[in-house]
């Protein structure tokens, strides 16, 4: 559970900052403003924000948009009324960092806005949701907001892939979450269509997929520290659970969170046992020896396997080739075969 945060303590430390840190911030205020101003979403065809003195939602009229496929425009909408975005591209928000961005915006403002759009008279997010919920942790009331009228299902997911992905792209588990949900609701209809509305290849976007068969204890692992574990190391570790078990890939997703290691010791420990080295088995031998006018003149040994290795010596050449002519008619030998 995230720690409560304590807005007031923070706010009587910024109220006891220096005011050359109070100009610095308005500084970067107004260059914020000039940049929203400017071009505020990254798209090229945008309206001019209406100005606002108050702390309620800025109208918005048909004069005030220009004639592009999605009128966009600026409002100030209270946070009750936003809804985050059903196909976000990150699916995994970390707790301190949302204290953080709390911190951030209480001392300086929210310098950017997020982007939006409307839908049955609730606003959801496209992107902007570590500010959203830095905002709500804050307990503030308002958030700054670009409006994009119209925007569809796949432009939800791929405003919030391009924004992430130029900041603090979403981890293989965020992108494997968010992409069986658009395949699941039918936003995409196959693995190609995401691997061009992303730009990753297709087989990535396969491995990426395959995350989510790895066994509940593993994933949950992951879940904890997303960005210690790269798409390389995580499809190895897929490929151990498949050849070892559960356990086996349990133990490893541990040591890749903890110890600097990557996708090759995970492929080793796989190799061990996808190709187990076959250990030969020690055979138990019998041997006996063969006595010949009270000494030693030889031996017969045996082993459990079937092997058996015959050795005498024959002073007496009558004895040899008696000897030699038996075995010969034993086993059915030929001269030179």
């Amino acid at each position: 559970m995230m720690p409560k945060f304590d807005k007031n303590a923070l706010s009587n430390k910024i109220r006891s900052s220096s005011h050359h840190a109070a100009t610095d911030i308005n500084a970067r205020l107004d260059r914020a403003e000039a940049l929203v101003k400017k071009q505020p979403t990254g798209f090229s065809e945008v309206t001019e924000p209406v100005a606002s003195t108050s702390n309620q939602p800025i109208a918005f009229t048909r004069e005030n948009a220009s004639a592009v496929a999605h009128a966009v425009y600026f409002a100030r909408v209270p946070i009750e009324e936003i809804d985050p975005n059903p196909f976000n591209a990150r699916q995994i928000y970390h707790p301190e960092r949302v204290k953080e961005m709390a911190t951030s915006i209480l001392a300086s403002g929210q310098l950017m806005p997020g982007l939006a759009t409307k839908r049955e008279g609730r606003t959801v997010l496209a992107a902007g949701h570590y500010r959203w919920k830095g905002i709500k942790t804050a307990g503030l009331s308002y958030m700054n907001l670009m409006i994009h009228e119209g925007l569809s299902d796949q432009e939800l997911y791929e405003i919030s892939f391009k924004e992430n992905d130029e900041r603090t792209a979403q981890s293989p588990l965020d992108n494997a979450l968010s992409w069986k949900r658009l395949l699941d609701d039918r936003i995409y209809s196959n693995e190609s269509a995401i691997a061009e509305a992303t730009g990753i290849s297709l087989p990535n976007i396969n491995k990426t997929l395959s995350i989510l068969r790895l066994s509940e204890e593993a994933l949950e692992l992951v879940k904890q520290k997303p960005e210690h574990y790269a798409l390389s190391a995580l499809y190895e570790l897929v490929l151990l659970e498949k050849a070892a078990g559960p356990a086996i890939a349990v133990g490893m997703a541990r040591r890749l969170s903890e110890e600097d290691i990557g996708r090759k010791e995970v492929a080793d420990l796989r190799a061990q046992y996808e190709n187990p080295k076959i250990r030969k088995t020690k055979e138990n031998s019998r041997q006996y020896k063969i006595h010949i006018d009270g000494r030693t003149a030889g031996f017969i040994k045996e082993w459990d396997s079937g092997k058996v290795a015959f050795e005498v010596n024959l002073a007496d050449p009558a004895a040899r080739e008696k000897l030699v002519a038996e075995l010969k008619s034993r086993f059915n030998l030929r001269e030179g075969k």
